[in-house]
């Protein structure tokens, strides 16, 4: 699995399959998939992405992403019934993560839909099956994973409502602090205030 790559871009093509060859200090280019939004980049820039490394039988493909958060949003459209990643990666193309999550908590298929090769259906499988798996806050953003484990946590242990979101809240501002924190030391943390 690889699922971060450094190194100096070689060669870069914008387009319909937009990719950058990366060559890495152990002297190893990759030619990784990326999504047409992509900022541009510099032939020689050292480059960092998050990437995914996609298996079939017929082919091994390598897609980077600027943010970890964008790669995680790449693997749950995988996840989806039907959904590729050359399909996921011309969702991130036309949409922004942020606008993405928007079309799929007000369920809007027909903007969705507008993603070339993916058609109504497509559309609306994305927005019923990612509902019901990607958490997202009040704000509309995804939680981390830390933090609905720890909302998953604090349901399991009978809070509800008002109480369980003002301890997910004091959860989440504890990990602003300390991100490396130990989900059962939050836990612990959670409960005690």
């Amino acid at each position: 699995m690889i699922s971060y790559i450094s190194g100096v871009v070689q060669k870069m093509s914008f387009g319909k399959d937009s990719y950058i060859d990366l060559l890495t200090k152990m002297g190893i280019a990759y030619r990784v998939h990326i999504p047409q939004n992509f900022p541009s980049v510099e032939k020689q820039q050292e480059l960092s992405l998050y990437t995914h490394f996609h298996v079939r039988e017929d082919a091994q493909s390598l897609f980077g992403f600027e943010t970890e958060e964008e790669r995680d949003f790449f693997e749950e459209l995988i996840t989806v019934s039907g959904v590729g990643p050359k399909i996921a990666l011309a969702v991130l193309s036309t949409y922004r993560k942020e606008e993405l999550e928007k079309i799929i908590l007000e369920g809007d298929a027909k903007k969705l839909s507008k993603v070339s090769g993916l058609g109504s259906k497509g559309a609306q499988k994305i927005i019923l099956e990612l509902r019901g798996k990607v958490d997202f806050d009040k704000d509309g953003k995804v939680s981390s994973a830390k933090s609905r484990d720890l909302k998953n946590a604090l349901k399991a242990l009978g809070f509800s409502g008002d109480i369980l979101n003002e301890k997910v809240d004091l959860g989440e501002k504890m990990l602003d602090k300390d991100e490396g924190m130990e989900i059962e030391d939050l836990i612990k943390r959670v409960l005690s205030e």
